[in-house]
């Protein structure tokens, strides 16, 4: 008797559906073992680029502590008075040409020079006015319309921006703390400040230009070139809030930033702790990740209570 006979098909749909459910499974389902080689190997590779990205943060909010540090200092960081924004010229320092002697280059040192303070040298007249206007060509009412609408948009998110630094001063309670500030302040500038200053660019540049020159900034924008300038503002102030928080202290004072990071490395430690933990579950056994987890839980807990031993019991 031929074989087919006993060929169903009911049996043929049953198999197709297991052979789709086969097909279906997916390799993430498969439980992860502890000793599974390509799992500690992406768990190697994901702790690596944390590490990286630790660092990188730490530097950050390191400078961003060093930031809300200055005191004083930040009105030469942040200028803001009306004396730097109406003087056509400032002095400086510029560091002095290099002499190329059998290939070794030498620096001759710097001095201090005197240089042109644009944009803001363009502008000619404090008020806005029409007499104080009249006499003005075409040519002068945009250029002084063009430095008062700079003037005013770095003055005024300078403003913005020092307000926000004092909030976080070492006298002002847990806003001052390094802890908080590295956790909390820093992330919550870069992310909400830094959406703010997007908008805070457009309008301040718009309200600027519209208080030093109304017939020119009405003229600008139906020609259009204004709306351009107030974007072009917009993105620079984003900008430069940017480069300030993450690139000027280390620029400015590199072992000042490095020593807060030292000063502060057991918060990032803690920090790198909670990435590792993150990484673990992700890619490796539930129960290295469980102990992982515990183990982390635990040096917190130790930590936070050494911190408060040695502030209340020696």
């Amino acid at each position: 008797m031929s074989s087919n006979l006993f060929e169903s098909d009911i049996k043929d749909d049953i198999d197709e559906e297991v052979i789709d459910d086969d097909d279906e499974y997916d390799d993430d389902d498969i439980p992860k073992q502890w000793d599974d080689s390509a799992s500690w190997l992406s768990f190697s590779k994901s702790v690596f680029i944390y590490f990286i990205l630790t660092l990188i943060y730490g530097f950050c909010a390191s400078g961003f502590i060093w930031l809300t540090s200055r005191g004083s200092d930040i009105d030469y960081i942040l200028p803001t008075n009306e004396q730097f924004y109406s003087a056509p010229t400032y002095e400086t320092k510029i560091q002095g040409p290099v002499n190329d002697s059998n290939c070794m280059s030498e620096p001759t040192g710097n001095f201090d020079a005197i240089i042109d303070n644009f944009p803001y040298n363009l502008i000619l007249t404090k008020g806005s006015s029409k007499e104080e206007l009249a006499g003005f060509s075409m040519v002068q009412r945009l250029t002084n319309w063009f430095g008062k609408m700079c003037a005013g948009c770095f003055k005024t998110n300078r403003a913005w921006f020092k307000w926000w630094l004092d909030t976080f001063n070492p006298e002002s309670g847990i806003m001052g703390s390094h802890t908080f500030q590295i956790l909390l302040g820093f992330p919550a500038t870069f992310v909400i400040a830094g959406f703010c200053s997007f908008g805070t660019g457009f309008w301040a540049s718009f309200a600027s230009a519209a208080s030093a020159d109304l017939k020119v900034t009405v003229y600008s924008g139906f020609l259009l070139f204004g709306w351009g300038l107030c974007f072009s503002l917009m993105f620079l102030v984003a900008a430069r809030f940017f480069a300030t928080i993450c690139l000027y202290p280390m620029s400015q004072s590199w072992k000042d930033v490095v020593n807060i990071f030292a000063c502060n490395v057991t918060t990032f430690v803690i920090l790198f702790g909670f990435f590792v933990c993150g990484a673990a579950y992700d890619t490796l056994d539930e129960t290295i990740a469980g102990i992982m987890g515990i183990v982390y839980l635990s040096i917190i807990g130790i930590t936070i209570f050494r911190h408060f031993a040695a502030d209340y019991f020696i």
